[in-house]
């Protein structure tokens, strides 16, 4: 193999990696800090199908960030107006702005 060609190669290799790391940060979980928690969230398109299925914020909270993590923000005994702090930094984590209509 030339100099050029494994100049080539290792180019090539260099880019498909860099394109490689670039998508698994785009589909790489999230994560926020609220009441002492580090929440997960997962890449919207890796959410539970059912979320698709519910009009309930609530619900569509729980399933966003599973059982045991909504079990332990749950134990923190929140009231409605942190509920919405958490609602806002759960879609914040997602990548989606408040005012997007979703």
């Amino acid at each position: 193999m030339t100099a050029t060609a494994k100049k080539t190669t290792t180019k090539k290799t260099a880019t498909k990696s860099a394109a490689a790391e670039a998508e698994a940060l785009e589909t790489a979980p999230t994560h926020f800090q609220h009441a002492g928690i580090t929440f997960e969230v997962p890449h919207p398109l890796d959410f539970p199908l059912a979320v698709l299925k519910t009009d309930d914020e609530f619900e569509a909270c729980a399933l966003i960030v599973g059982e045991e993590q909504w079990a332990a923000y749950e134990a923190t005994k929140p009231s409605i107006r942190d509920f919405g702090v958490f609602a806002q930094k759960l879609s914040e984590a997602q990548g989606r702005d408040t005012d997007s209509g979703n």
